[in-house]
Formats: structure tokens, C-alpha cells, sequence
């Protein structure tokens, strides 16, 4: 099954990638998708920027999810990795080139690291899987100017603030105290972070680039290890990338919290935007497999010396949408309620249009309004934002 993808002109020229289903167990993600493409093609009006939209980047395996999430209202983590027949399971965030190289860098089809070589795990080599090559040679055909990648969130547990005790400087009596809500600077909760655009100096790590696309010195998302330059944390600010380009990347996923604040502040309480000093960096998290994710891969730009594949890079805005639900707003893709929560009249088949019948209004068994109006907060805010602001 070929994922679909939907493209919507601007009034520039340039566009902005959008894609969702990176991790299957996220299905708000990909509602929020879909509903993005839908608010685009009722507008009368283009946005600043073209958009292409892929709602769903493994559609067989959504299939799947979405029909576990039906019997079983979540899915948890079972369908967020692929597993792998022979190995361990495939990671498919990870699963892009190192930055500054373009997709023909992956000779054979397999995962390489920066020096070339193919990354294993274990005594496997890692093929890319062909679902990810496909959102890749989006990304090369079209050169967007920003990238949206669109997931979810699972609620955050004590048990996790204890794990990252020493990143919170929470105590064991503040995290029985907590609330199992509010947000804490150090973890990650919903919100929009950005990677942004960086370049890749030669005392970069092999992995773990966020020193060099930020200043954990001056970050808030790193609040104890890094208190600030003068000791006590008075000089941290959210835009803390590195280079001119980044710190409006940085400037821009603030805006797109604040917009989504407004319409629901509870869906962005990891951005912390009601604070003096906001979230837009992720606080890394220590399981990360070793390998590639678009956020590592797409702010960095791919010089012309690389021949096809050449771009500028483009920030990686990834939308962490409060919890995993859909709506059920939508039915394997196809639109069953209007945004203000009402069945649509389902287009008839032939028979039915000689016949002059119009149709049936069918509203799905488990759709959750309230969830609907949530998920659209998210789609909203990235259309004003992102697709507005130059």
C-alpha cells in the first residue's frame, strides 16, 4: 500500500513538508494531519506557503493500529516500532541519512554513520526501510523551507521523574506531590519543539548533536546539569540554537505554541509559554538508538558537491500531541465529521446518484468531539503559523 500525499499550492513558491505516522501507536498525529489537509483544501484562501501533506507514512501498519485502538481504546507503545524478523526492532525515526548527506549516501539501501560505514546492531546492518526513503525523496524533490513531523504522547509517569531526578532536581517528597499534569522543565510534555537549522562542525558528536545545535548552557530544557553561563540560570532563553538561522527557527516554534495556547493551553504545557522563559528544545532522552532522525538530518544543509539530493536545510518542527487518540473524526482517511463535530453526508455511489438519493449522515460509534476540537487546536496553529509566518 502506497501512503498518500496531498499537495497544496501557496502564494510563494516555497513549501513546507508535513508528515505524521512516523510511529503508528500515535493516531492523534495522524488525525492532526488529516486534518491539516482538510482546513487547506476548504480554504479560499492559499496560505504564504505550499504545503505537502503525508498524513500517514506506514499506511498498512495504521491499518492495523487503528483497528487495535478501536477494540481496544489504546494502543500503547505495540505499534510504535517495527519489528524486525531476524534482529532487533527497526526504529523508523532513526532511519535517515547522516546530516549533510543526501539519500543516494546509502549504498545498498543501508544505514550509514558519518564516516560512511554501514551502522549495525549488533552483527546486522540496518536497511532503510523504503517508507522512510519515500518521505526522504519528498524532502529532495521539493526543498521545503521548514518540516513539520507530527507524533504523540504518553502521560508521563513518577517513575519517569524519579529516572530523571537528577535532570529536574526533583526531590522524591516534590515528584509524590505532583500534580501527574503539570509540566516540568527537564522532561518532555506535549507542545512543538524544533530542531533547528545547525551546522556540523568537525567537534560535533558522532550522535548526539544537540550541542551543536543549541547551547545546553543556556537552554531551559536542561535546567539542572546546565544552570547558565553565571551559575544560577538568570541567562537562560529559549532561543538558544546556535546559529542566526536557528535561534528564527527557535522564535517561530514559540509562536506556534503561543497559537495553539490560545485555543487550548493544557495541548502545549511542555513549551511552558505562560513562563519568562519558554520551551522550544527537547531535554534528550537516554535511550535513544544510535542513528539518524529527521531532526538531525533536515535543518543541515546538503552542499551541490553531493550532486542530486543538494538543499538547504530546513528545521524540523515536531508537533507532540497530548496523548496518542484519534478523534475517530476520520475512518482510515476519509472525513465523517465536519469541525464543528456534525456527520457529513458520505458521497453515494453511482446507483445512488441516478437514483437522486443523496446519501446517509453516518456518525462513527466512538467519536469523541471534545478529543476532535483538541486535535484541531494542534492543525489550526501550525496552518497559522508555519504556513504564515515568513
Amino acid at each position: 500500500m502506497t501512503a498518500n500525499s496531498y499537495v497544496f499550492f501557496g502564494s510563494e513558491p516555497q513549501f513546507v513538508l508535513i508528515v505524521a505516522g512516523i510511529h503508528e501507536s500515535e493516531q492523534g498525529g495522524i488525525e492532526v494531519a488529516h486534518w491539516i489537509r482538510t482546513k487547506l483544501a476548504a480554504r479560499k484562501k492559499p496560505t504564504r506557503f505550499g504545503a505537502v501533506v503525508i498524513p500517514d507514512v506506514f499506511p498498512e501498519r495504521g491499518l492495523l493500529a487503528r483497528t487495535d485502538e478501536w477494540k481496544r481504546g489504546d494502543t500503547g507503545n505495540t505499534w510504535r516500532e517495527i519489528p524486525r524478523s531476524d534482529g532487533p526492532d527497526f526504529h523508523p525515526a532513526r532511519h535517515f541519512p547522516p546530516p549533510g548527506e543526501p539519500l543516494s549516501a546509502l549504498k545498498k539501501g543501508l544505514l550509514i554513520g558519518r564516516d560512511g560505514t554501514a551502522l549495525r546492531e549488533g552483527k546486522l546492518t540496518l536497511p532503510q526501510l523504503p517508507e522512510i526513503r519515500y518521505v526522504i525523496q519528498f524532502v529532495e524533490q521539493f526543498r521545503p523551507i521548514r518540516i513539520v513531523s507530527v507524533h504523540g504522547t504518553h502521560p508521563v509517569t513518577r517513575d519517569e521523574l524519579t529516572a530523571r531526578k537528577a535532570q529536574t532536581g526533583m526531590s522524591n517528597d516534590d515528584i509524590k506531590k505532583w500534580d501527574g499534569v503539570s509540566a516540568i522543565k527537564g522532561v518532555n510534555f506535549p507542545g512543538i519543539f524544533v530542531d533547528p537549522r545547525y551546522q556540523l562542525g568537525k567537534d560535533c558528536p558522532k550522535f548526539d548533536l544537540e550541542i551543536c545545535k543549541f547551547d545546553p548552557l543556556l537552554d531551559p530544557a536542561f535546567p539542572v546539569q546546565s544552570a547558565g553561563k553565571d551559575g544560577k540560570g538568570t541567562d537562560r532563553r529559549f532561543d538558544s540554537a546556535r546559529t542566526p538561522e536557528g535561534k528564527a527557527d527557535d522564535a517561530l516554534a514559540l509562536k506556534a505554541a503561543q497559537a495553539i495556547a490560545k485555543l487550548d493551553p493544557t495541548l502545549v504545557r511542555g513549551n511552558h509559554v505562560a513562563e519568562a522563559v519558554p520551551v522550544v528544545h527537547y531535554a534528550k532522552a537516554s535511550t535513544t538508538p544510535e542513528a539518524f532522525s529527521l531532526g538531525d538530518w533536515g535543518p543541515v544543509e546538503v552542499p551541490s558537491s553531493k550532486g542530486l539530493g543538494a538543499r538547504p536545510g530546513a528545521p524540523v518542527f515536531t508537533v507532540e500531541v497530548d496523548d496518542n487518540q484519534e478523534s475517530w473524526a476520520f475512518l482510515d482517511g476519509v472525513q465523517m465529521m465536519s469541525e464543528k463535530g456534525e456527520a457529513l453526508l458520505q458521497t453515494p455511489s453511482p446507483e445512488l446518484r441516478v437514483a437522486k438519493n443523496p446519501g446517509q449522515k453516518i456518525l462513527p460509534a466512538k467519536f469523541k468531539k471534545t478529543r476532535s476540537a483538541q486535535l484541531q487546536a494542534y492543525a489550526q496553529g501550525i496552518i497559522d503559523t508555519i504556513l504564515e509566518v515568513p
